[in-house]
């Protein structure tokens, strides 16, 4: 069963939105200011991918969340929902893991 389009991208964005906001609450937590958090954020997203991408395990969950993210965009179904947010999360936790490898 196909969404419409406004009520499947604003399901999307919001989704994405609670889960990056879940991994920044997440790192507020550990870190001692906003500004480190945010610095976290960042540095998972661009280091820590381009580290991941080097090793082969967590190049295939970058590949992988980009498959996911990928479909999830382009087919308009709800189990669609649940693979882009897969996708999404499992990002960050590839550039966790390739940030993990560095220090």
């Amino acid at each position: 069963m196909e969404m419409p389009y406004k009520i499947y991208y604003r399901r999307l964005i919001i989704g994405s939105l609670f889960i990056l906001g879940m991994f920044f609450l997440w790192t507020l937590v550990n870190a001692p200011d906003l500004g480190a958090a945010t610095t976290a954020i960042f540095l998972t997203i661009t280091v820590g991918i381009g580290i991941g991408a080097s090793i082969p395990g967590i190049f295939l969950c970058v590949m992988t969340s980009s498959c996911l993210m990928g479909y999830g965009l382009f087919v308009r179904k709800k189990y669609a929902l649940t693979l882009f947010w897969s996708g999404f999360a499992l990002f960050f936790l590839a550039g966790m893991m390739g940030l993990g490898t560095r220090y």
